[in-house]
């Protein structure tokens, strides 16, 4: 498989982030967000850049594919599956409420009345705290590593993987920067839409993003 094609669930899941989103969007409708958001996206994706190197790094140092044993690549990718199969079902019976809503929404009053030195470390957490996050940083990593392509394409893909993951969050504060006052209402809509729909779009992502890993892993193990 292509390793541009390989790294593209990683990417979608990993910018199919609501609570991410919403921070970034809460904070900018707080007193002085935009330093916060701005500072909570960095997190983010600062974050997400230190998951998939130190991935590399682990991708690098297990042994080919065909060399002998198992493949351990595709037994990540199997598990991943797995994972990311069981916390959609976790997120559908217990995270959510019966009309869709996110069973608890008292992150969003605490994101509100932090600084930008919390919000750069909410970010962080965001990602650290993550399951989907760390399996979806775990296996782009190691396809990355095992593609072993030059330093320059090594660097130009990171670099693509990580601006496209975090776009997500970048993207809120672009749009307030660039309509000022005018992303108001936008950015109202957005927050409506997130604590409306949050909880229902990541239990259909986790889902299909599980399965593309469990098809991903049978494939290999053949």
């Amino acid at each position: 498989m292509d390793v541009t094609a390989a790294l593209l669930p990683a990417v979608l899941g990993i910018a199919a982030s609501p609570l991410v989103i919403a921070s970034v969007v809460f904070l900018l409708g707080h007193r002085g967000g935009y330093g916060s958001a701005a500072a909570c996206a960095s997190g983010w994706v600062l974050a997400v850049a230190g998951a998939l190197v130190v991935a590399v790094l682990l991708g690098e140092r297990l042994p080919a594919p065909g060399s002998g044993g198992t493949d351990v690549r595709a037994v990540v990718s199997l598990v991943a599956g797995v994972v990311l199969l069981g916390l959609a079902v976790w997120q559908w019976l217990v995270r959510r409420l019966p009309d869709g809503r996110p069973r608890s929404t008292r992150w969003a009053d605490a994101v509100e009345a932090v600084g930008p030195a919390r919000a750069f470390g909410v970010g962080v957490a965001w990602l650290v705290t993550n399951p989907k996050a760390l399996v979806l940083s775990l296996t782009a990593g190691l396809e990355l590593g095992d593609a072993e392509p030059s330093l320059a394409v090594l660097i130009g893909l990171g670099t693509a993987y990580v601006l496209l993951a975090g776009s997500t969050a970048l993207l809120p504060i672009g749009l307030a920067v660039a309509l000022g006052p005018r992303a108001r209402r936008p950015l109202e809509l957005t927050r409506g839409a997130i604590a409306r729909w949050g909880s229902i779009t990541l239990v259909v992502v986790l889902a299909v993003l599980g399965v593309v890993q469990l098809a991903t892993g049978l494939a290999a193990m053949r």
